[in-house]
């Protein structure tokens, strides 16, 4: 089985969100199951400058009235080929989304992904399309290269990452694409990437079985669910995965101490105590909450800004939060850090080595989110036996089960309604559970630690879905 995973963003290479580090993964996951699954992207300014790739050799492809260059270089990570294409015009930017052009951009993308198949002389089974980035490729697929048997028998899968983006521009791109028109591309007197990817693909994924059943719902189906609905019996939720070998407190050379299933009371003191230290705080054996997100309305912040100021008056907690994004967020933890400076300190920003202090040094993780497709800041958390506590919605819902006080059951702390009460409720009764019930604590963090959410089951369904389409 031949599988090409076409998408905007992947780590190591680039990243902005989970998108990359499921392009990171998933292919080397299905290398184990000998499957010759390999990545192609833009290659960005960022990559480019690390010299990394070899030439392989260019293309041209047709955008509005001009030929353009299409470059095509390669390299191995992880024993995973990954495709780049190149392009000055476009992808030499400092940041890989935001741009009055990204339609155009990732139009060109879109095109130059089936011409570069031939450069690099690799035909797969299944092209595996993510998002809205990619979202134009099987109907140029089908328009442009019905007649050529290398093309003809690829099967396309397309994955939704988030439904909220959709890549919706003007319908003057028609001129810019320079195809027929089909009503596959037009939502909304604008051409619409993902309405394109959902109707002109062979199966429709999403990243988990409760954001697929929310997807096709008006409130979170951003608009597009009722077409999401016409391939109702072709779509399926894949819980993600994540990468166990990087995020590996046995094995970690960013976290202050190693730990594993056997030794995480230690580990988990050392780690809490060297990052309290690190943060400025003192270091007593009080709840210590951690966040490692976006600063972004779907994040679930304006449910915390709210009680934020009561739950660290009525209790013990410390919180040391990180994340950039909407400045109004990111004031307003600067203005908490003023305020408190004893016990709330944040991080405006992302580093890799202090998000993984912070998984292995806190008590509980902050995800109160207003929906998440999947969600990896959970499932990474429990790895390093730091407790989440989260809204049950998409992919939180399927991977966090809440504390039972009856049964001691549980490997987190979950609530319903988006609602700011019920948040801190929550995060009292969590807070609770430290103070007073060690040996529930100890068990629940067992309990979070031995979950498996590696991404072998993963990678086995998306066989299934492959070889099903190919048969």
């Amino acid at each position: 089985m031949k599988v090409l995973f076409c998408a905007s963003e992947s780590a190591p290479y680039a990243k902005t969100g989970g998108l990359a580090d499921v392009i990171g993964a998933l292919p080397k996951a299905l290398k184990e199951l000998n499957c010759d699954a390999r990545v192609i992207m833009p290659y960005y300014k960022k990559i480019k400058e690390k010299n990394i790739a070899q030439y392989k050799g260019y293309a041209y492809v047709r955008i509005a009235e001009r030929m353009e260059y299409v470059g095509v270089f390669e390299a191995i990570h992880n024993g995973v080929e990954f495709y780049f294409i190149d392009s000055d015009r476009y992808f030499n930017r400092d940041g890989l989304y935001g741009y009055g052009d990204d339609g155009e951009r990732f139009a060109f993308f879109n095109f130059a992904v089936l011409e570069a198949l031939k450069v690099i002389q690799f035909f797969p089974d299944v092209l595996h399309l993510n998002d809205w980035q990619t979202g134009l490729i099987p109907y140029i697929l089908k328009s442009n290269y019905h007649y050529y048997p290398d093309y003809n028998r690829i099967k396309v899968v397309y994955s939704i990452h988030n439904i909220q983006y959709q890549g919706n521009f003007p319908m003057d791109m028609m001129r810019i694409l320079f195809m027929p028109y089909s009503s596959s591309l037009e939502f909304d007197n604008c051409i619409n990437f993902m309405k394109a990817g959902i109707l002109e693909s062979n199966i429709v994924t999403t990243v988990s079985e409760t954001y697929k059943n929310e997807v096709l719902t008006d409130f979170y189906g951003y608009r597009l669910n009722n077409i999401l609905g016409l391939r109702y019996f072709d779509f399926y939720g894949i819980l993600n995965g994540i990468d166990v070998e990087k995020y590996n407190p046995a094995t970690d050379k960013n976290i202050y101490k190693t730990y594993s299933l056997s030794t995480f009371v230690q580990g988990k003191k050392a780690n809490k105590e060297a990052l309290l230290k690190e943060f400025g705080l003192s270091t007593e054996d009080v709840p210590l909450f951690g966040l490692v997100s976006r600063l972004v309305d779907q994040k679930g912040i304006d449910l915390l800004m709210p009680i934020l100021e009561d739950v660290i008056t009525y209790s013990n907690a410390k919180f040391i939060l990180m994340g950039s994004g909407d400045s109004y967020y990111e004031n307003f933890f600067r203005e908490m850090e003023a305020r408190h400076p004893d016990r709330f300190k944040c991080y405006i920003g992302y580093s890799d080595p202090i998000a993984q202090k912070i998984y292995a040094g806190c008590d509980i993780f902050l995800m109160p989110s207003k929906f998440e497709p999947c969600g990896l800041g959970q499932m990474i958390a429990m790895r390093y036996g730091t407790l989440p506590l989260v809204r049950e919605t998409g992919g939180l819902k399927d991977t966090v089960q809440p504390y039972n006080e009856y049964t001691n059951e549980g490997t987190g702390f979950s609530f319903t309604n988006y609602n700011p009460t019920e948040l801190k409720d929550i995060m009292f009764l969590a807070l609770n559970t430290y103070n007073n019930n060690k040996s529930a604590w100890k068990s629940l963090v067992k309990q979070a630690m031995e979950k498996d959410y590696s991404w072998a089951s993963s990678a086995t369904k998306y066989l299934d879905i492959y070889k099903k389409i190919t048969l």
